[in-house]
């Protein structure tokens, strides 16, 4: 198997931590400290979102886009408790070992438990609400600006419905990554705030010629065009496909991920959702050697993909 030169695309353990120790020392954290802030817009309508962001593969922070959301004016970790205290969540989902089943009125109660001991913030990665609390979508309105999301097309209005709820404790990290299949992100804070680092698609982390990474290089390249901003409740984000994104949660936070596939997108999108559904079939054991701390969530979207295709998965192998 081919090695990925490009540690950000890596999703090996060890390249994961090599990146995100990166972000703490050295070139990368000096020039982060000192990046520029995304541009922001405010009281921007469809039309133009698509004609200069959108068309253009420009990320941009629409500032106060969900204010007047319910969810926005109302939430909070106690009031999502007394609504949902008694449904199944899995925290820590991301780290195989961490991770461990409650409800999620035991979320809540861990979070306030641990606060202010020290110990490792705790998070709600990726809760995929629709399916077991329906409920509170109405208080998150569709966005106007996703209507062009071509999944709705691809898979169905219920086969592509994939808005997740990401609730964590200050200090919570998401690693930097690109998101799978090529899809646009749409993220709307609505509780706290999150400090997201972000760089372009063509961003490139090689080693030196002395074998260690070269984070001078990524740094000085025009390629990176790193770029650090705060998202604040209310605030939406566009960031199109393939940016690399790392989150900070500058306080307890709440956050709604939405994302949406443009139809320029739709090849590179199928060939992906197939080739990784065909990696969990036939090749399950290496699968989880280079991608252990992603390797559950992998399965589970695999088998939600397989189950929008109609396919037996215990079929493929024989």
């Amino acid at each position: 198997m081919a090695v990925e030169p490009n540690y950000l695309k890596r999703r090996d353990l060890a390249s994961l931590k090599a990146v995100e120790a990166a972000f703490h020392q050295g070139p990368l954290a000096e020039a982060y400290a000192s990046a520029p802030d995304i541009e922001r817009r405010s009281g921007i309508g469809r039309e133009e979102f698509d004609a200069e962001y959108r068309a253009k593969g420009r990320p941009v922070v629409l500032e106060g886009y969900a204010a007047d959301w319910p969810s926005v004016r109302t939430w909070s970790f106690e009031h999502l408790a007394e609504r949902c205290g008694s449904l199944p969540v899995v925290v820590d989902s991301y780290n195989s070992a961490a991770a461990r089943s409650t409800t999620f009125g035991g979320f809540v109660e861990m979070l306030k438990a641990s606060a202010g001991t020290g110990a490792a913030p705790i998070y709600l990665q990726e809760w995929y609400y629709k399916t077991s609390a329906p409920e509170l979508a109405a208080d998150m309105p569709e966005l106007d600006i996703a209507r062009y999301d071509f999944r709705r097309k691809l898979y169905g209005d219920a086969g592509s419905t994939n808005h997740q709820l990401w609730l964590g404790q200050q200090g919570g990290i998401t690693r930097l990554h690109q998101d799978s299949y090529s899809v646009d992100v749409l993220h709307a804070q609505i509780v706290g705030e999150k400090l997201w680092s972000i760089m372009g698609p063509d961003a490139e982390l090689l080693p030196g010629p002395d074998g260690e990474l070269d984070v001078e290089a990524l740094c000085a390249s025009p390629a990176a065009q790193l770029t650090r901003f705060a998202l604040r409740p209310g605030d939406v984000l566009y960031l199109p496909a393939w940016w690399f994104h790392r989150i900070e949660l500058l306080s307890d936070s709440i956050g709604l991920g939405r994302k949406a596939l443009d139809e320029a997108n739709l090849q590179l999108h199928v060939r992906q959702r197939v080739g990784e559904l065909l990696a969990l079939a036939l090749n399950p054991d290496e699968l989880r050697r280079t991608h252990s701390e992603l390797f559950d969530v992998v399965m589970a979207r695999g088998r939600a993909l397989a189950h929008q295709m109609d396919i037996d998965l215990s079929r493929l192998r024989q």
